[in-house]
């Protein structure tokens, strides 16, 4: 399987607030303050906020990981250090040329070192920065919010999993399955966003619905995310089709949302027996729930749930369940802090000539996101996987530090 998704929710934790107008705190003695902005470079003399008021905003972030498998696994002991980077600029066109609505970004990705999920041998993939080492013009695209934002629509390369299947309160965790359901075939995900175009609609009473159409190429290998838009435009197989409908509520001052998804892909699938389907479909749900929020601190605890479901007749997962909860400010004079805590299952295909000796994997992770500075994170994770890989592993017990540093 792929390494499940892009790490979005590390980015944005290492970043901070989600626009550029960051100013320099200035110390006692007239200096500016790094270990108080949101992120290590600063405002650069005024030209990000400068850019910023025309429109033009510039992020960058660096994620690195070093990963011991303690016990259990694929290689017992092994030791694994990568990294990721991601820089981003994004251009709000209103600001910028006094037309409404438009947002247009492109951003560059790049990933090297060890794929640490060879050495614990699991299915979910423990460290969502995990792949091949790559570097790619990861995204372009443009998204145009029409009728008071009613309505948008959204083409170009992107990352699906930014529109559909996510959760917003897994986004700390570093097991991939929080980012999207594993059961989803050939997501046009990371390390492969793909050429696409998406449509979006806030319906009354909270409601909305979205739907995206993407080539769906990295199923036969292609790799879409170094790729631009010709097999898009070529082969009608290879489309990857995405709904979701959901609802977004609030419960005494809590939020919440709710969303329920079907995706399709039109490839061609070879089946565990030896046959061939023409496509293959599945469906997902998502929950996101703020369960508490102390208005008078920091201190809030929000929760998401998850479940996907494929066909076990070409998929190697066919079901999958996840729930955690994320504690913001848990230990008191550490309001930013925050801690996770996790369980994944996936239920293998049990169709005949799938081959798993195991019924299920799953992953139990707990984390301490440590707020350093306001620009720089450390993250202490462990990983605790029962049925690594469904073959007859050893239970895998995998520890990580991550890093996160916001430019």
């Amino acid at each position: 399987m792929l390494a499940s998704t892009l790490v979005v929710g590390a980015v944005v934790a290492a970043a901070g607030p989600s626009n550029a107008e960051t100013s320099d705190e200035i110390d006692a003695g007239g200096a500016p303050n790094v270990s108080t902005r949101d992120t290590l470079i600063g405002d650069l003399g005024g030209l990000r906020p400068a850019a910023t008021s025309h429109g033009l905003t510039f992020d960058a972030v660096a994620v690195g990981d070093y990963s011991i498998v303690l016990d259990g696994g694929a290689e017992p002991r092994a030791t694994a250090a990568r990294y990721l980077i991601e820089a981003g600029v994004e251009l709000d066109t209103a600001a910028a040329f006094g037309w409404p609505g438009g947002t247009l970004r492109a951003s560059y990705l790049g990933f090297h070192g060890d794929n640490g999920n060879l050495d614990s041998g699991d299915i979910q993939v423990y460290s969502n920065i995990d792949e091949t080492p790559v570097d790619a013009f990861y995204s372009l695209w443009y998204r145009q919010d029409l009728f008071d934002e009613r309505f948008a629509i959204k083409l170009g390369k992107m990352d699906a999993n930014e529109d559909f299947a996510y959760v917003d309160n897994g986004d700390q965790f570093l097991n991939s399955s929080p980012g999207f359901s594993p059961t989803i075939l050939a997501f046009p995900s990371y390390p492969d966003p793909a050429t696409a175009i998406a449509l979006f609609a806030k319906l009354p009473g909270g409601t909305y619905a979205r739907a995206g159409i993407y080539d769906g190429s990295s199923l036969n290998g292609r790799r879409t995310g170094t790729r631009g838009p010709d097999d898009f435009l070529d082969d009608d197989s290879d489309r990857f089709s995405v709904g979701e409908a959901g609802l977004k509520y609030t419960i005494d001052d809590l939020g919440g949302r709710v969303g329920v998804g079907y995706w399709r892909h039109d490839g061609d699938f070879t089946r565990f027996d030896g046959g061939t389907e023409d496509s293959s479909k599945g469906v997902y749900v998502v929950w996101d729930q703020s369960l508490y929020d102390d208005l008078s601190s920091s201190f809030a605890v929000d929760g998401f749930a998850q479940y996907g479901q494929a066909d076990e007749d070409v998929s190697e997962l066919a079901s999958h369940i996840g729930a955690g909860i994320q504690i913001t400010g848990l230990i008191d004079d550490r309001p930013d802090d925050i801690t996770g805590l996790m369980a994944s299952r996936v239920d293998f295909s049990d169709a005949p000539g799938a081959g798993f000796i195991e019924e299920h994997e799953t992953a139990i992770e707990v984390f301490h996101a440590i707020q350093v500075t306001g620009w720089m994170a450390l993250k202490p994770d462990f990983q605790y996987i029962v049925n690594p890989g469904g073959m007859g592993l050893e239970d895998a017990k995998v520890v990580t530090l991550r890093g996160e540093i916001a430019f």
